[in-house]
């Protein structure tokens, strides 16, 4: 949720009125409480309705900061340990990310998750930006999955050669 309103420093008042709407508080955000998935899903959906997919990604960017994740690994390990990270973030059945090492060295990101694909993009590039004390860069390129599939995109990372 921080995420999100991280997302809106423009018009703050804008993303607060959206989390707020779907029951999500500032006062829940604490490491021992958990918040329902549906209603952060339902405030993402709205951002995308009323501002665009481009914010969207911005979310998915941002959730890098306030996720629960490992310190002292570099962006390939913290990929290809995706699906971990989501579910040490996460309680339930809400799907997974499955990753995979090409023989080129690329890693693919198969999202399988109920989150909005944009947010899901965003999530990755997210991840890989974060993880610059490795100094290392990397493109992300996204395929968009099946319209109403479980698996709604992949995502491409590739180290770029600097």
């Amino acid at each position: 949720m921080r995420a999100t309103l991280d997302a809106f420093k423009l018009v703050p008042g804008l993303g607060r009125r959206i989390v707020e709407k779907h029951d999500l508080r500032i006062s829940d955000m604490r490491p021992d409480n958990f918040i329902r998935v549906q209603n952060w899903l339902n405030a993402l959906e709205d951002i995308q309705n009323v501002v665009g997919p481009a914010k969207l990604r911005d979310v998915g960017r941002n959730v890098v900061a306030a996720a629960d994740i490992p310190l002292g690994q570099d962006t390939e390990v913290i990929l290809m340990n995706l699906d971990g990270i989501y579910y040490q973030n996460h309680r339930g059945d809400v799907g997974h990310y499955l990753s995979t090492r090409l023989e080129d060295g690329t890693i693919e990101v198969r999202c399988e998750t109920p989150y909005p694909r944009n947010f899901e993009w965003g999530l990755i590039e997210g991840f890989c930006r974060h993880r610059a004390a490795d100094k290392k860069r990397y493109s992300v390129e996204y395929i968009d999955g099946p319209s109403k599939a479980a698996h709604t995109c992949t995502l491409v990372v590739r180290l770029l050669q600097i």
